[in-house]
């Protein structure tokens, strides 16, 4: 006779419930994006004006230029800094290493909204603001974290006796990071980048806080046209923008395996 799992049974029960909470918004954002009647539902049948509108939008396009700057920006800078942090707690024991592993990935355990304020605060007081500056800091400092988590982890699949051995035959050690060990990492590189790129797109909190007149990206621009605009141009775009995260995270574990780096 199987035995009864109240306790399996629940925690199967309270996992779905989050799903669907976690996902009913989204499903009901891409309804209302196609429906021809906005915000009333039922449905009563299919339409791309909402879609058309939002991709023909100025502010809409100007938005998205900007996030595409400061995401590939910020992306590059975090990687670019990942990687010697990444190598050097990988490699290396040395008095104070939790600690300075914590601090790097502290971003992680505050919530971006403290974080932002802060930060905020922090370049009002040493005479800056909001600022091109502030804002590029604040989304590097906001991926960096993610871009250690998945460097380490490659790093630690990664076999050091390569670079012995490059070594071993007159290779410089920056001859070895480029010929062996970058390409060696480049699954973790390319996915670390796509993911930090992603965080950085969607971020709001910072860039609310820390964007400039004139350099706003694309959540702050959608934040501000929901507040004096009651259509569904807005859902539109999010539903665009849904497709396209899910669409990129497919591809860059298709083809670059982050879900293994990740597990790695």
């Amino acid at each position: 006779m199987t035995r009864f799992d109240l306790g399996g049974m629940a925690l199967r029960l309270f996992t779905a419930l989050m799903m669907l909470f976690l996902i009913f918004p989204i499903g009901v954002t891409l309804i209302v994006s196609l429906n021809p009647r906005e915000f009333l539902l039922p449905p009563t049948g299919i339409t791309f004006e909402w879609f058309r509108a939002a991709w023909t939008s100025e502010t809409f396009l100007r938005g998205m230029g900007v996030s595409l700057v400061l995401g590939v920006s910020a992306s590059l800078i975090a990687n670019a800094l990942a990687l010697p942090a990444s190598m050097a707690l990988v490699r290396n024991e040395f008095r104070g290493k939790g600690a300075v592993s914590l601090f790097i990935m502290s971003p992680m355990l505050i919530p971006t909204t403290i974080f932002s304020l802060a930060l905020y605060i922090y370049f009002v007081r040493i005479g800056y603001g909001s600022g091109l500056l502030p804002l590029l800091v604040g989304h590097t400092i906001h991926v960096l974290p993610f871009a250690m988590r998945i460097q380490s982890a490659s790093l630690h699949r990664f076999d050091p006796s390569l670079e012995e051995a490059a070594r071993n035959v007159g290779a410089g050690r920056l001859r070895t990071l480029v010929s062996i060990t970058l390409p060696t990492i480049r699954t973790g590189l390319v996915s670390s980048f796509a993911l930090c790129f992603i965080l950085s797109w969607n971020d709001f909190p910072i860039s609310v806080f820390l964007a400039p007149p004139g350099w706003t990206p694309l959540p702050v621009e959608l934040f501000s046209y929901i507040k004096f605009q009651y259509d569904a141009v807005a859902a539109a775009l999010a539903s665009s923008l849904i497709v396209l995260s899910a669409i990129a995270m497919v591809l860059i574990d298709r083809f670059a395996g982050l879900r293994r780096v990740m597990r790695g």
